[in-house]
């Protein structure tokens, strides 16, 4: 078998996220078979870039002291900038991509890197990438996160929502995703356990003040409409339960059981049809709770949390709220204002 000096290279990346990882973690962390992790992990201990540690009944692996001085001088990039500690501090806490090849580039060293790499100038993509960060800060509540609640109502028919927070951008303009955006994205579509564990404890004080304040009676989390082995929310869910809030039995329908994801939809039409549909309410508690939290990770057009909370208001519920992990609304700085 040939083995590619890149997929060796995507195996020492991984140890940028943890200092010790086992095969299993590595497996995950590369989507990769865990025969094919082995092949690769003999071949770095052959060529001593990596030791083999025992933690309990466990193996683990960690780089060696040369292959750690080498990946930190590959991976350094120290071009001429001038930057100053603010904004140094704020870049190094809030950026966060995952490259082409699996790599993490995160922090400062990761934003001069990506920059780098593109011909980009750094100091003006700093500034930029500041100010958008700043704008979006000023706009944060007192359980930083940003309430879209006007704005929902401007770009709905009618809305059926209280209130409508959410947790990150999807869009951070020309930076595409946020940090959590990035995380969760990436979480989703591996189901890679650590990914979702790490997205949950980024939204989780920001969700426990939201619960606390609003002084919510009860919980609905979206169902899912793609079967995955690791399901982030189902993980949130069991975060939740911790908590003695209930939750309230909400149930998507398909026809023919065949699943269509709203992502899939092209139209706000179809988007709408599919809400409407879909969405079955069976809970015979429905009527002790005035105050629902409804729940989602990826929200777009917000059509199935809006068809559900008409059917909610339809069962006497008094006040419905909707958090998301990250929201796909349009962040041009008019609209931001308008929130």
């Amino acid at each position: 078998m040939l083995i590619k000096e890149k997929s060796l290279l995507q195996v020492i990346n991984c140890f940028e996220w943890n200092e010790e990882l086992s095969p299993t973690q590595i497996s995950e962390l590369l989507w990769k078979s865990k025969v094919i992790v082995h092949k690769y992990l003999k071949i770095l201990l052959e060529r001593n870039e990596l030791q083999k540690i025992w933690k309990w009944t466990h193996v683990k692996y960690k780089l060696t002291s040369s292959t750690q001085s080498n990946t930190t001088i590959n991976n350094n990039v120290n071009p001429s900038f001038n930057l100053d500690y603010n904004c140094i501090t704020i870049i190094d806490e809030n950026f966060l991509k995952f490259d082409a090849d699996g790599r993490i580039l995160k922090g400062i060293e990761g934003f001069t890197k990506r920059c780098t790499n593109r011909n980009f100038n750094i100091e003006e993509k700093a500034n930029n990438f500041i100010k958008i960060y700043n704008h979006i800060e000023s706009i944060k509540n007192n359980c930083w996160l940003i309430d879209v609640s006007k704005h929902f109502k401007n770009i709905v028919n009618n809305s059926y929502i209280d209130k409508i927070y959410y947790a990150d951008q999807y869009n951070w303009m020309e930076f595409w995703r946020g940090k959590l955006a990035e995380i969760t994205f990436f979480a989703k579509q591996s189901q890679n356990k650590q990914l979702i564990i790490q997205s949950i404890n980024m939204i989780k004080h920001q969700l426990n003040c939201l619960i606390q304040n609003e002084n919510i009676q009860a919980i609905w989390i979206i169902p899912f409409s793609i079967k995955r082995e690791n399901q982030l929310l189902k993980f949130l869910k069991n975060e939740l339960k911790n908590k003695w809030i209930p939750f309230i039995n909400i149930e998507k329908y398909f026809i023919n059981n065949i699943p269509i994801p709203q992502k899939t939809l092209k139209t706000r039409e179809q988007r709408l049809e599919n809400a409407t549909k879909t969405i079955i309410i069976d809970d015979k508690n429905i009527s002790n709770y005035s105050k629902i939290l409804l729940i989602d990770d990826f929200v777009w057009s917000g059509n199935t949390l809006n068809q559900t909370a008409k059917k909610l208001k339809m069962k006497w519920v008094d006040i419905i709220i909707w958090f998301a992990f990250v929201w796909n609304t349009d962040l041009k700085y008019e609209v931001i204002n308008e929130v």
